[in-house]
């Protein structure tokens, strides 16, 4: 069998839903990442859950007119969108995908129900080639899928403001968060640019000072396990409550 024609029944068997084996014998995966599914409750995700099983193929689908993220790529479990690849992972899989460099696929390597929906499924991307040589030795982790760290089945302390607690789950449920770009600590300069690049064009005049802009989507999702114990309850220049929330 040909590259050609294998590319043809791999993409077929997106539809089906798995892989089949026989295909397995003449070619090996090359994993390029491993991440959660971001944005799972927002689509189908939760609704299919119980469907879906590890070892699932999903599609990879540009969204490049994507209003928040023009690297955008959804992910489709037969035929349906379930959620998204993290955003600050994305940019080089959509240079591949857009020049059609490669044939990328995602498969589901973990579930877990018990965790939260940001957590519920695990993908890896990978692309197929021949086994005609052999990896190198510093390569071996190209064809290896690691467990991920579910940080959602530790218990987790409530979020708390002055007259009453918040947790997590209703941070996250609601959208009218924001965030003081000036106010990211040095040490998190990598969550500083991405706030920046991603959310800068939606700033938010609070009656306080401060770079605020407004993280409505899931790009909370991206650096949540840095988010501090306090959250604050503002007030927009227009009367606008807003909940605030801080990176250590």
């Amino acid at each position: 069998m040909d590259r050609s024609d294998f590319l043809k029944r791999l993409i077929a068997s997106v539809t089906v839903g798995r892989l089949p084996v026989s295909l397995t014998k003449e070619f090996r995966k090359i994993y390029l990442l491993q991440s959660f599914v971001a944005g799972f409750r927002h689509y189908e995700g939760m609704q299919l859950l119980d469907s879906m099983k590890e070892g699932d193929l999903l599609e990879l689908a540009r969204e490049p007119g994507n209003m928040h993220d023009d690297c955008a790529i959804a992910l489709h479990w037969q035929g349906k969108k379930v959620g998204y690849i993290p955003a600050a992972i994305n940019e080089m899989l959509s240079y591949l995908l857009d020049a059609e460099a490669l044939s990328l696929f995602a498969v589901i390597t973990h579930l877990q129900k018990n965790a939260k929906p940001w957590e519920n499924v695990a993908v890896a991307v990978y692309f197929v080639q021949e086994v005609n040589k052999d990896l190198p030795a510093h390569a071996s982790h190209l064809t290896r899928i690691e467990a991920p760290h579910y940080r959602t089945l530790h218990k987790k302390k409530e979020h708390k403001r002055r007259h009453s607690a918040i947790t997590a789950e209703e941070l996250f449920d609601n959208t009218d968060r924001v965030i003081n770009l000036d106010a990211i600590p040095p040490e998190q300069q990598e969550a500083k640019a991405y706030f920046e690049k991603y959310y800068e064009k939606r700033p938010v005049s609070m009656n306080k000072a401060g770079r605020y802009v407004h993280v409505k989507d899931d790009g909370i999702y991206t650096y949540m396990y840095e988010i501090d114990d306090e959250i604050n309850e503002l007030t927009d220049k227009k009367g606008k409550k807003w909940l605030e929330f801080f990176l250590v």
